[in-house]
């Protein structure tokens, strides 16, 4: 199921399957770590998108976050 990251719902884990927006937004979310194929889990949506990646947790602008699609990770 392929959705943006502020669809999600806390506990998901999601794979990043793409970055859409503004190359200054882009840019923004790779520098973060937030780039295709890195898998996430979901620990908060509002205020902001709080996900943990392997051991880094990242809070992130929810109009940020709307700019990353993402898919259900397997397993």
């Amino acid at each position: 199921m392929t959705r943006t990251l502020v669809a999600c719902r806390a506990g998901e884990h999601v794979v990043v399957g793409a970055v859409e927006g503004t190359a200054a937004r882009v840019d923004k979310l790779a520098s973060v770590g937030i780039l295709p194929g890195v898998e996430l889990r979901v620990q908060q949506t509002r205020p902001v998108v709080v996900v943990e990646s392997e051991e880094t947790v990242l809070a992130i602008e929810r109009e940020l976050a709307s700019d990353v699609v993402v898919v259900d990770a397997t397993g």
